[in-house]
C-alpha cells in the first residue's frame, strides 16, 4: 500500500526521491526478515565448525607450550650458569622466581590441553 502511494503520489512530494525511499524501505524489510529468522531459531549466518576449532586452540596451546619449554631450559641454564660463578642468592632467587612462573604457565596448558582432549567428540 505505502509503496504505491509513493510510486503514485512521490513526484509531486517536492524534490522527494521516492525510488531511494522505496528501497530503504525494501531493505528495511530485509533486515526485520532476518531478525525474525534468527528469533525464530533459523541460522543464516555462517557455520562454525566446532571441530577445526579445538584443533586450532589445541595447536595454539601446543605452540605456546613448547615456547614456555625453550623459556624453561634458558632459565635452568641460566640458574646454573649464576651458581657457577658465584652470584648472590638474591640474584638467583629472581630467575627461580621466574622459573616458577614459567612452570605454572605449563601446568596450566597442560590442563587445558587435557580438558581439550577429553572433551572430543567421536
Amino acid at each position: 500500500m505505502i509503496d504505491e502511494l509513493i510510486r503514485k503520489y512521490g513526484k509531486y512530494m517536492g524534490g522527494i526521491n521516492y525510488e531511494k525511499v522505496l528501497n530503504d524501505l525494501m531493505g528495511e524489510e530485509d533486515i526485520l526478515r532476518e531478525m525474525e529468522r534468527r528469533l525464530i531459531g533459523i541460522e543464516t549466518g555462517p557455520q562454525i565448525d566446532h571441530r577445526k576449532m579445538r584443533d586450532l586452540e589445541r595447536r595454539r596451546l601446543i605452540l605456546k607450550y613448547v615456547e614456555l619449554k625453550n623459556q624453561e631450559l634458558r632459565s635452568l641454564e641460566l640458574i646454573k650458569e649464576l651458581k657457577l660463578r658465584g652470584y648472590t642468592k638474591t640474584e638467583i632467587t629472581k630467575a627461580v622466581k621466574k622459573l616458577r612462573k614459567i612452570r605454572r604457565q605449563m601446568r596450566q596448558i597442560r590442563q587445558e590441553l587435557k580438558s581439550i582432549s577429553e572433551n572430543v567428540q567421536p
